[in-house]
């Protein structure tokens, strides 16, 4: 996905050109890794102060410290907290993106996708990226222009998310109806994510609730 919320790109491999390069080529590419490294450090670090709880106190010379540069370094990747804050988003969707694609292409032949899905999806729901982007969800609350950031990137998100599964195993989200259960079970999985912030879930209503999520998701896949 792009900064303007287009649709989440995939970039797992990269094509080099065979031709000889010229000398001066070369100090140009190790720039790029260089910058391309760095902004990653960036954004990991604002990773690292959301799981931190730190949230309400993000700003450059917070992050820069964290990421071990000086704050003009992180703002020369990203000149603006909004700026930082979207690309934390895209970053996030991103990885969740290609874990998913990792998880259905895992699937063997004879193994319950529905189950599969399920158990993958509520594994990652409570793991680093989702527990970051769930205090990104929680700043947005009091921070409008991060609302209104949010909304062409999940949708992107969500599109890609259901477009892996139509070619992984034949999900048919143009069918409303599929499409329906779809949503069930994935707001299903994201509600009790958010209700085990305050421990309002309990692990019998978690296991319940995931089989029924199961069920809902088995039906679809079947009719």
């Amino acid at each position: 996905m792009t900064s303007d919320g287009g649709v989440i790109g995939e970039a797992n491999f990269s094509l080099r050109s065979r031709a000889p390069r010229r000398r001066s080529e070369g100090p140009s590419a190790r720039q790029l890794a260089k910058s391309e490294t760095m902004r990653l450090r960036v954004l990991e670090a604002t990773v690292d102060c959301l799981l931190e709880g730190t949230a309400h106190e993000l700003s450059f010379a917070v992050i820069a410290d964290r990421a071990g540069i000086s704050r003009g370094g992180a703002q020369y990747h990203f000149a603006t907290r909004r700026d930082l804050l979207c690309a934390v988003i895209e970053y996030i969707n991103v990885r969740r993106l290609n874990q998913f694609k990792a998880d259905v292409e895992a699937i063997g032949p004879d193994e319950d996708v529905a189950s599969q899905i399920i158990d993958a999806h509520w594994r990652h729901l409570n793991e680093r990226d989702f527990r970051a982007y769930q205090e990104l969800v929680l700043l947005a609350r009091s921070d409008a222009e991060l609302t209104e950031a949010f909304a062409p990137r999940y949708q992107a998100f969500l599109r890609d998310w259901y477009e892996t599964a139509r070619q992984a195993f034949g999900w048919r989200y143009a069918d409303p109806q599929v499409m329906q259960a779809g949503n069930i079970a994935h707001y299903v999985l994201e509600g009790m994510a958010y209700g085990q912030l305050a421990g309002q879930v309990q692990p019998e209503v978690v296991a319940d609730l995931l089989g029924y999520a199961k069920t809902v998701l088995r039906n679809a896949l079947q009719d």
